[in-house]
């Protein structure tokens, strides 16, 4: 019963066009910031911007999950691996997961990402999305995004995305496009300072923060918060080896729905 509650609770909060297709959970860096991750300076969050694609850095993986509020019986999980083209691309493949025994998402990501000069990345991505309800079927739709970053002084970057500029329907629904806008100020190479505003159609505007900390070269600690309707928090941690691997803790505090933990394993080439 309490599944059920908090799952009908997350769809009556959401804009009318997630009645179809629900919003992925953030991985463990991304929670744990606030999700104010559209200008992060580099793929230690993961991919969350497509422009940081173009920063042609070596093959990585990010494997991550996360359990809402606490719900055991409601899984989810996300693969994303990057691979460099050249110096000054890369491309990448997003798989992602979200469900119960009633009801399963799926979403298949390819993205690109290219340096258009020494301050300026832009990237794109096309999504199929797939979704199984029991008794209602299933149910597939395309999208599309576009993502751009910018480093107009050293220690300032400037991030946005744009979800379905060009939106497709899905039965009798049409998702919006969603609008985010950010900036990372990274005031030494042991903190960096992350804020952003998100804007869908139907909702308020979302405000998110959050601060990167690193204490000691292997150890990151981050915090932040976002708004929108409710207050919420997150914080985690993360240790990053010379090997290339990586460990990222996090999570979210919701004050009526609780807690999201979340984990992720990332190896990047060195």
């Amino acid at each position: 019963m309490r599944l059920l509650a908090i799952f009908c609770f997350v769809f009556l909060q959401l804009p009318a066009w997630t009645q179809v297709f629900m919003r992925p959970f953030d991985n463990a860096a991304a929670l744990s910031l606030g999700g104010a991750v559209v200008a992060y300076p580099g793929q230690g969050s993961g991919i969350t911007n497509e422009a940081q694609a173009g920063f042609g850095e070596k093959t990585a993986f990010f494997l991550s999950s996360a359990i809402p509020y606490g719900i055991s019986e409601w899984q989810t999980a996300q693969i994303q691996g990057t691979i460099k083209i050249d110096r000054n691309s890369g491309a990448g493949l997003d798989l992602a997961y979200s469900g119960i025994e009633a009801y399963r998402e799926q979403r298949f990501s390819l993205f690109y990402g290219r340096r258009l000069g020494d301050k300026f990345y832009l990237g794109g991505s096309a999504d199929l999305l797939h979704v199984t309800a029991r008794e209602y079927g299933s149910a597939n739709s395309m999208h599309f995004g576009i993502g751009v970053l910018s480093n107009p002084i050293p220690q300032l970057w400037l991030g946005a995305r744009i979800r379905n500029p060009v939106s497709q329907k899905t039965g009798s629904e049409k998702p919006s496009s969603i609008l985010v806008i950010g900036a990372a100020w990274k005031a030494s190479p042991l903190l960096i300072l992350l804020a952003e505003t998100e804007k869908i159609l139907e909702r308020p505007v979302q405000i998110k923060a959050g601060v990167e900390y690193h204490p000691a070269e292997v150890l990151l600690i981050r915090a932040g918060m976002r708004t929108g309707g409710v207050a919420r928090v997150g914080f985690g941690a993360g240790i990053r080896l010379k090997n290339g691997l990586g460990f990222d803790v996090g999570s979210e505090w919701h004050p009526s729905l609780g807690i999201t933990p979340a984990a992720m394993i990332i190896w990047r080439k060195p």
